[in-house]
């Protein structure tokens, strides 16, 4: 009887081993010291990359410790998970696979600091988001200067954005066949600034080479159906962009030194050259010189300049006009976002071409080049 008794009980436990045979140990587990937090949550990201699920919750130690247990399919490819905590905007994103063991450490700070083990794809979205939040923090204390005493330095803010665009772009171009990548290019914080921006780093190209990198490594991973989705939404719209014609330009009014406004829509009917210049630049202040000669050659058959600066000290840049005897519209647009978010500036001198009809393309700011787009367009 007791044979009999033992031989079911060995039964049992091996039906029982074998149901749960696929069931993997994963830890997350860490310390946070200095940052003011008492409990952290743990989230898991759904399939369709939307609504998060709480997983659990873990108090934190007194000295800051805490630890997640998961049980996780073997047989599943990586998903991402998050972890959460008080007053924190920005949560700590996790790629977790079975069997894993993860680790963080952070002092202070949470997600400025956080140091994270035992998953590689976690660690490669820790170093992307040290480099690229960097410098959207930098773009927003920037932009803090808006509608204070602060001179706001549309230049600085450019060049705060782009340094962050371009480490995303950077980042997904260096690690194409990782979930990292895939996180890193749904990021647009820096667009969330400067509009303008929007579509000027991550394109289509690097949806399509994370796609291909990713099927490669994880075949079965719920991630491949959301790019392939992406991809088809964006090439619909670019189609649908391609077939719509600039037919007019955003309007702007600004200010000569003489306190005098001028619009641009004003001077419809003309040829146009929109410059942006700061007198900070040697090769602008070369362009003012040449452009003078084509001004004079050309003015009386309808050709005008809408001559914007984007310099941050109105004294100076007044001084410069007169000195260069500008004899053009010459405003200042220094303190003014909204004018170079308008037109795309991202880098100093640009410039634009409106038709008598109002079509705007970039113009060439060689003046032979230029002389040749006035010629076609008077």
């Amino acid at each position: 009887m007791k044979r009999l008794i033992f031989a079911i009980l060995m039964v049992i436990g091996m039906v029982s081993c074998a149901t749960n045979s696929n069931n993997t140990n994963t830890t997350i587990s860490g310390r946070f010291v200095g940052s003011g937090v008492d409990s952290v949550w743990l989230e898991r990201v759904s399939d369709d990359f939307d609504i998060p699920e709480r997983v659990a919750v873990a108090q934190l130690e007194d000295n800051g410790a805490f630890r997640f247990e998961l049980n996780i399919d073997s047989e599943e490819t990586p998903r991402f998970y998050r972890l959460r905590y008080q007053n924190g905007d920005r949560p700590v994103t996790l790629v977790v696979a079975p069997e894993d063991n993860i680790t963080l450490e952070s002092v202070g700070d949470i997600f400025l600091n956080y140091e994270v083990e035992g998953s590689e794809e976690s660690k490669l979205i820790q170093e992307f988001n040290r480099s690229y939040f960097s410098a959207c923090d930098r773009l927003a204390h920037i932009a803090e200067g808006l509608g204070t005493h602060i001179m706001y330095n549309p230049r600085e803010a450019y060049k705060a954005a782009q340094e962050a665009i371009q480490s995303q772009v950077s980042f997904v171009g260096s690690h194409p066949n990782t979930l990292a990548a895939f996180y890193a290019m749904r990021h647009t914080v820096a667009e969330q600034y400067i509009p303008q921006l929007d579509g000027y780093g991550i394109s289509v190209i690097h949806y399509r080479t994370v796609l291909e990198g990713i099927a490669a490594k994880y075949p079965k991973s719920p991630y491949i159906a959301i790019l392939e989705r992406e991809i088809a939404e964006a090439e619909t719209m670019i189609e649908l962009i391609g077939n719509v014609q600039l037919a007019s330009y955003p309007d702007i009014e600004l200010e000569d030194m003489y306190k005098r406004k001028h619009k641009l829509s004003e001077l419809d009917g003309k040829v146009v050259l929109l410059y942006f210049w700061t007198l900070e630049s040697a090769l602008c202040n070369n362009i003012n010189a040449e452009l003078k000669e084509l001004y004079a050659k050309y003015h009386d058959k309808g050709f005008e300049v809408y001559h914007v600066s984007a310099d941050s000290d109105i004294a100076v840049w007044i001084e410069a006009v007169r000195q260069q005897q500008h004899p053009w519209i010459s405003v200042f647009g220094g303190g003014s976002m909204d004018v170079f978010t308008l037109y795309n500036v991202v880098k100093l001198p640009t410039a634009y071409l409106i038709d008598r009809n109002g079509d705007m393309a970039v113009a060439p700011l060689n003046m032979t080049a230029l002389e040749r787009e006035l010629k076609r367009a008077l």
